[in-house]
Parts: structure tokens; C-alpha cells; sequence
């Protein structure tokens, strides 16, 4: 099997520091802010931290989705482990059980793809405080999807090189 384009690699290097940046960025973000509410509590100001809610619901969900997809790239979710290898023995069987569970994930992704773009599109809302649209708070939802999409597809097609050529002979 031949290597990947270098503008490839290159692609999935940055895609992969910045969704890292991102999640850590907004945990970082996160604690600060619980910090920063914890410490007025004791202090003898009285700020409105009505805001709170809306900023910490962006974050977190675009810290989950954004995380998940970083994990996803990475092959870093958890799964049930490499048992199939242990128990069968034939690389063709064993690539076809992979790619199985490759397509499984793949039509999972395109499925949320295809309803979290739509309720991204259609959402109209505003948050309460900061006049937000809810389709920011949404989008994290269909980019991320995209993402694993676009991984579990050349998983999908490097198991179905394993399936009709298992010893990489071309």
C-alpha cells in the first residue's frame, strides 16, 4: 500500500492539533470560569453570573463533540479490543470483520451528520443573555460528525485493502 500524500498527512496533522487545541482551550476556559464563580462567592461583590449558563453550555458541548472527534481521528475511543486476530487466523476474515464495523460506525456518523446539519440549519433560537444563535451552539455537532465521517471512511477503505488484498500485495 503506498503512503499517503504528504498534503494529506499534513491535513490530518493540523485537523488533529487544533481540534486537540480546542478541546483543551475550552476545558481550560471551563475551569477558569468555575474558578472565577467559586472565588466571588466569598468576596463581598455581588456580579450577575446569569451569563454563565449559555457560555458553559457552548463550551461543553463543543468541548464533547470537538473531543470525540479528535478521539475518533486518533483511533483513541474505547472498543471491545483486538480479540478477532486472537481468534481467527485468516487476515481476509478478520479485515471483512473490521471494515463491518467500520461501515456500522460510518452510517452511525453520516446519520448524525445528516440531522445535526439540519437542526443547525433550521435552529432560529437565540440564548437568553448574549443574544447567541443556537446554531453556533449546534454546529459543533455537524462539523464533528463530518469529521469522523471523513475517518471512518479511509478506515472503511484500508480494511477493505485487508479484505481483497490482505498481505498488502498489490
Amino acid at each position: 500500500m503506498k503512503t499517503l500524500p504528504s498534503w494529506v498527512r499534513a491535513f490530518d496533522r493540523i485537523l488533529t492539533m487544533a481540534l486537540k487545541t480546542i478541546t483543551v482551550g475550552l476545558f481550560m476556559f471551563l475551569l477558569l470560569l468555575l474558578t472565577f464563580n467559586i472565588v466571588v462567592r466569598y468576596l463581598p461583590v455581588n456580579p450577575s453570573l446569569e451569563w454563565m449558563d449559555e457560555i458553559t453550555e457552548l463550551c461543553v458541548a463543543s468541548m464533547v463533540f470537538y473531543g470525540a472527534a479528535a478521539v475518533w481521528m486518533v483511533k483513541g475511543h474505547f472498543s471491545a479490543g483486538n480479540w478477532i486476530t486472537k481468534v481467527c487466523r485468516r487476515p481476509r476474515l478478520v479485515s471483512l470483520y473490521r471494515a463491518g464495523v467500520e461501515l456500522v460506525s460510518l452510517v452511525f456518523m453520516a446519520i448524525l451528520f445528516r440531522y445535526s446539519l439540519k437542526l443547525t440549519l433550521r435552529s432560529e433560537e437565540v440564548t437568553a443573555v448574549f443574544q447567541i444563535p443556537k446554531a453556533v451552539q449546534y454546529s459543533c455537532m455537524p462539523v464533528a460528525s463530518a469529521v469522523m465521517c471523513l475517518y471512518s471512511l479511509g478506515a472503511l477503505s484500508v480494511e477493505l485493502m485487508g479484505v481483497f488484498r490482505p498481505n498488502g500485495v498489490e
